[in-house]
């Protein structure tokens, strides 16, 4: 079974950009922070995907909602998801 499919917790993150000029720099801010966390699976062209544990995917959505900002995009949207059945895998 995937990983994705085993996380205590999804976030899913979509940048919303200030305009055409910042795009590509704001969402490629956010992947970049994302991909740097180890939990990013990407979902869109503006949306990425964070699963892991619990505390791990909470510091992970935070970093990449500060790089999109930091690069300044002019929000992200949050959602997350908890897995209140699946297991953990690994220490958190």
């Amino acid at each position: 079974m995937p990983a994705f499919e085993r996380a205590e917790l999804t976030a899913e993150l979509k940048v919303l950009t200030s305009g055409e000029d910042g795009l590509r720099g704001e969402i490629e801010a956010a992947k970049t922070a994302a991909g740097e966390t180890g939990l990013a699976h990407e979902a869109g062209p503006e949306t990425m995907v964070l699963a892991g544990g619990r505390r791990e995917v909470l510091d992970a959505a935070t970093r990449v909602v500060e790089a999109a900002l930091d690069a300044g995009a002019s929000g992200v949207e949050l959602k997350i998801e908890a897995q209140g059945d699946a297991p953990r895998f690994g220490p958190t």
